[in-house]
């Protein structure tokens, strides 16, 4: 009788003991998937190496899976973008801004920025200006932001600056302009009328494709009564600019920044 107690209370300690263990492997497993950007979807089976390292940490962002084609770019476990065509490499904020812009690899080897808009934003533009080259438009809040590709990163231009805008490129440079200030003129027309004008005073910038470094041309003082400025290559030296009053200039811009000729 005795014995028979003994082994009862054995087979009911042994079914707890193993209950535990299956308790725990539940609890483990959901933290597991809890913690992964993409919960349940995330549970694939993928191989590792120097190349392949799972979850990348961006903070405060996350790519999953790395170097990976159609993988996501996630900001506190949500994910914000992803395209199955496009390996997602790298993410940086648009400055005084909720969107986003971020680095991919196309499945031509090509690489390419794309946006992560954020509705609150409001009416906003990001287009291609060439491969290297793409510009931020924000007409509700008056933003411009130029961004670029270099040496495989994202590379944010005039960071400090709303106004960065006008690129025009060539097959070794690209100039770009931002506005400095502006006030207003009042001139008198050939009528005997004083007219008053607001006029724009831009700063030229000037990139070789070679180099990360960026050229301010402070040298040289543009003006103007709009506040876009249309900017064209010339010559493999030379850009032109033309006014509102129609007047057209050229510069040499191996006069203002020859270290990068």
């Amino acid at each position: 009788m005795l014995h028979h107690i003994e082994e009862k209370e054995l087979r009911l300690l042994k079914d707890r003991i193993l209950q535990l263990k299956v308790n725990i492997f539940f609890v483990f497993t959901g933290l597991l998937l809890l913690l992964l950007p993409q919960g349940i979807k995330a549970v694939e089976t993928f191989s590792r190496d120097s190349e392949h390292r799972g979850i990348v940490d961006l903070a405060p962002y996350q790519i999953y899976p790395e170097n990976r084609m159609g993988n996501g770019i996630y900001l506190d476990k949500n994910l914000l973008d992803s395209h199955p065509q496009r390996v997602i490499l790298n993410i940086t904020s648009i400055k005084n801004t909720k969107s986003y812009v971020y680095l991919y690899r196309a499945q031509n080897g090509v690489l390419g920025l794309d946006i992560v808009k954020n509705e609150a934003d409001g009416d906003a533009r990001f287009w291609k200006v060439d491969p290297e080259f793409y510009q931020y438009t924000n007409s509700t809040f008056g933003i411009q932001r130029v961004f670029r590709i270099f040496q495989e990163k994202i590379v944010p231009l005039l960071t400090n600056i709303r106004t960065g805008a006008g690129v025009a490129t060539s097959a070794n440079h690209a100039i770009l302009y931002h506005i400095t200030d502006s006030n207003d003129i009042t001139r008198t027309n050939s009528s005997g009328q004083e007219i008053t004008q607001r006029v724009y005073n831009f700063r030229l910038h000037l990139i070789n494709r070679n180099f990360k470094k960026i050229q301010s041309l402070f040298n040289l003082q543009v003006q103007d009564v709009s506040y876009r400025l249309k900017l064209k290559w010339v010559n493999e030296y030379s850009v032109s600019y033309k006014l509102s009053n129609g007047k057209e200039e050229t510069v040499d811009l191996r006069k203002h920044a020859p270290t990068l000729f």
